[in-house]
C-alpha cells in the first residue's frame, strides 16, 4: 500500500489541492492522511505525525500546493506491491504552474542539479521513500525540513527522479515578484548552510503569506 501524507487541513482553499483530492479519490490501494495545522505548528511536526499514522510500504510526503499526475501515483502504488526490490527514495519532476523563463530554469536546476546530482529534493517535488528508510523523526524546524530529510535519506542510497510531473503553485513568486523571490531563496539557502536561526529565516520566507505556518491565516489562493 502507498501512504500519502498531506501536511495541511482537508479544506485548504487552493485549486491544486482540490484537484489533487479529486484525482486521489479515484485511486485504490492507498491511504490518504491529512495532518491539520491545528495538530502541528510546523510542517516538519505535521510530517512526523503523518508518518506515525501511516501503514504503507511506501510513504509519499505530498506538498499541499502541488499536483502529481495520475500515472505517477499509480507507479508508486505498483512499486509498493513489489517484493524483493531495492529500497528507494526520491521525488517527482518539478514544474511550476506559471510560465516564466526564470521559473523554468529554477525547475530544471531543481530536477537535474540539486535533485539528481546533489540528492536534495524539496517538498514540492513530493518526496517518497520506503518505510524502512525512516529511522528518526525530523527535527521540529520551521524551514528546510525537506533538505534535512534528504540528508537523512542520502545516508542509505541516492535518490531517483521520477519522470512524472509534480506541478507546483508559484504563488510566492506571483505575490512577491519572480526575481525578488528567487533572490530571497538563494539567500535563505546560504543562511541554512551557515546554520542561521530557523525561526528567523522562516519569518523572512513566510512574510505576507504564511502558507506553511500552523497559527496564521494565510492569503487565499484561487
Amino acid at each position: 500500500m502507498l501512504s500519502i501524507i498531506i501536511p495541511t487541513d482537508i479544506d485548504e482553499p487552493n485549486s491544486l489541492f482540490q484537484k489533487t483530492l479529486q484525482a486521489l479519490s479515484a485511486s485504490e490501494d492507498l491511504e490518504i492522511i491529512f495532518v491539520s495545522k491545528s495538530e502541528g505548528n510546523t510542517r516538519a511536526e505535521r510530517l512526523n505525525i503523518g508518518f506515525q499514522k501511516s501503514k504503507g510500504e511506501i510513504v509519499l510526503f505530498h506538498h499541499p500546493r502541488s499536483f502529481i499526475e495520475g500515472k505517477g501515483i499509480q507507479y508508486l502504488i505498483n512499486l509498493s506491491k513489489e517484493k524483493n526490490r531495492n529500497l528507494i527514495w526520491g521525488g517527482f519532476t518539478h514544474k511550476f504552474d506559471t510560465e516564466h523563463f526564470l521559473l523554468r530554469f529554477t525547475s530544471w536546476y531543481s530536477n537535474q542539479v540539486r535533485g539528481k546530482s546533489k540528492g536534495i529534493f524539496y517538498l514540492d517535488h513530493c518526496i517518497f521513500f520506503d518505510r524502512e528508510l525512516w529511522k528518526q523523526n525530523l527535527p521540529n524546524v520551521e524551514i528546510f525540513e525537506d533538505t534535512i530529510l534528504s540528508y537523512y535519506l542520502l545516508r542509505f542510497t541516492k535518490p531517483i527522479l521520477l519522470p512524472y510531473v509534480s506541478c507546483t503553485s508559484a504563488i510566492r513568486f506571483r505575490q512577491n515578484g519572480i526575481w525578488r523571490q528567487s533572490f530571497l531563496n538563494q539567500l535563505l539557502k546560504i543562511g541554512f548552510h551557515l546554520k542561521l536561526n530557523h525561526k528567523s529565516m522562516n519569518q523572512v520566507y513566510e512574510k505576507n503569506l504564511w502558507l506553511n505556518d500552523g497559527n496564521i491565516n494565510y492569503t487565499n489562493e484561487s
